[in-house]
């Protein structure tokens, strides 16, 4: 298998996870790490022999399976966009902070023309063999690992279609808990077959086939980053081009207007997990979207090198293994359980890294090296001190909205101050779901659905809400009028 991806990856003549400096094994005969591309391969036909025996009298009629969720799903669209966002927003809330979601089922093509600017692969020089700087090279090969996790995370649907938030909307829409059971079982057999069809058909044939007919996508997403609506507004760009010509420093005024321009994640997707898939692509996507280099040519480079159509190819066979095991890996810090969105924050505070430094970080973490932890946790430590300063700057804000001197003994300090040094919960000796934090539900959730236990995870994810009510007595939420210093 190794020799027909690299002989595919040769012919198309642009970046692979082959040769990746941020990749065990692949470092030439100096790298002693394993065979990790060789290891995620048996990993994946495993998986892919265990779900063809699950599978086996389905994979046939994998359309009429589509068909019949389309059938269901039929009229209910503009129900299960909402459903969506309600569940994204349950996921992911910590890290949405002014970001807004587009999600919707495709009209009219949409999906076509949305894919019609993504190249099929890199036919322009300069080609990564071409390539002599070793700067540009380790900025393709950081991106191209971006990528595999960004895919990775996107695959990993089934987390949002176990939880009971997505089981109850299903009800609510279709009003039969039975065909809402069976709408969701059909996502994720789809889920299922789809990954094991990433694997069987060879790569090159995929790539006609995707190049060919645009129309079997199943969703797509773009990332814009949009000014408000108004007419005052209307030569934002034009103004603010203007005010960095004639200062050297950015006026106040224009800051201002940095900051209301709004990022926005456009997903589209024939079926409620594709919804979700896009969705959560398209947020990775937006933590990624600060790292690309300054330089335009060399971001131009790194891009036409790790974002075309051929390298989303691979990026879905290897990004689920790659994103599952940094995902195991950064749960079993403690503080996973306290820090909303730990693992989407690790991975943008890796991003941010110097490409040489993340290629290193990223191979001693997927090698299994004992100083990839307390690297990571100097990272946790950091988004930890950035989570209290910013507990600490709302805290002030929040008092000093009254516009007085605020009372040091007032039971509304008191409680502001509970609520950022909030002691995190020990699991009891004997285990009380309802009691756990919600992060500890989710982590456990995210064992189960790895192991296929679904069983277990539709159990557990009961639980979520009752969880939350608990936390809720201790969390701060933003007012509209708070100025945003947390950009994502």
């Amino acid at each position: 298998m190794t020799k027909r991806i690299r002989t595919f990856w040769e012919s198309i003549d642009e970046a692979s996870l082959q040769g990746n400096l941020g990749i065990p094994g692949e470092g030439g005969p100096e790298d002693k790490g394993r065979k990790y591309l060789s290891d995620v391969e048996a990993r994946a036909q495993a998986r892919n022999q265990e779900l063809m025996r699950t599978h086996g009298r389905d994979m046939g009629n994998f359309m009429g399976l589509v068909g019949r969720a389309r059938q269901i799903q039929r009229g209910k669209e503009a129900e299960l966009e909402k459903l969506a966002e309600k569940i994204i927003r349950l996921l992911y809330d910590d890290i949405l902070d002014g970001v807004e979601l587009d999600i919707k089922f495709p009209k009219d093509q949409a999906i076509q023309k949305m894919m019609q600017d993504v190249p099929e692969k890199s036919d322009e020089p300069p080609a990564l063999k071409e390539l002599k700087d070793k700067g540009i090279i380790s900025e393709i090969q950081k991106r191209k690992i971006g990528n595999n996790i960004i895919q990775g995370e996107a695959k990993n649907v089934k987390k949002a279609l176990a939880l009971q938030e997505t089981l109850e909307g299903f009800v609510k829409i279709f009003g039969d808990v039975n065909v809402a059971n069976e709408y969701r079982t059909l996502l994720l057999k789809i889920s299922d077959i789809a990954g094991i069809f990433d694997w069987q058909i060879p790569m090159e044939v995929q790539l006609q086939m995707w190049t060919q007919d645009k129309s079997g996508f199943s969703g797509s997403v773009k990332v814009e980053w949009e000014s408000p609506k108004k007419e005052e507004d209307e030569d934002l760009s034009k103004k603010i081009l203007d005010d960095l010509a004639n200062s050297d420093e950015t006026p106040e005024d224009t800051k201002e207007l940095f900051d209301e321009i709004t990022p926005t994640v456009h997903a589209l997707g024939t079926d409620f997990s594709m919804l979700i898939h896009e969705t959560v692509k398209g947020i990775m996507e937006l933590i990624l979207a600060n790292t690309i280099p300054d330089d335009e040519e060399t971001a131009e480079t790194v891009i036409m090198n790790t974002d075309s159509l051929a390298d989303e190819i691979e990026d879905l066979r290897y990004g689920p293994e790659i994103a599952a095991d940094l995902r195991d890996f950064i749960n079993e810090f403690k503080e996973i359980d306290t820090i909303a969105n730990l693992r989407e924050k690790v991975f943008g505070k890796m991003m941010l890294m110097p490409a040489p430094d993340f290629l290193k970080l990223m191979y001693s973490i997927l090698n299994q090296e004992a100083s990839a932890k307390s690297k990571v946790q100097s990272i946790i430590d950091e988004i930890s001190e950035e989570e209290s300063e910013y507990r600490k700057q709302l805290m002030n804000w929040e008092l000093g909205q009254s516009g007085e001197e605020p009372d040091e003994d007032s039971e509304e300090i008191a409680q502001i101050k509970a609520a950022a040094q909030a002691p995190v919960e020990e699991e009891p000796e004997e285990m009380d779901y309802s009691k756990l934090p919600q992060r500890e539900i989710e982590k456990m959730i995210d064992k189960a659905l790895d192991d296929k236990d679904y069983d277990k995870a539709r159990e557990l994810s009961t639980y979520l809400k009752e969880s939350k009510r608990h936390e809720a007595h201790g969390k701060i939420h933003l007012n509209e009028g708070y100025p945003s210093n947390r950009r994502k």
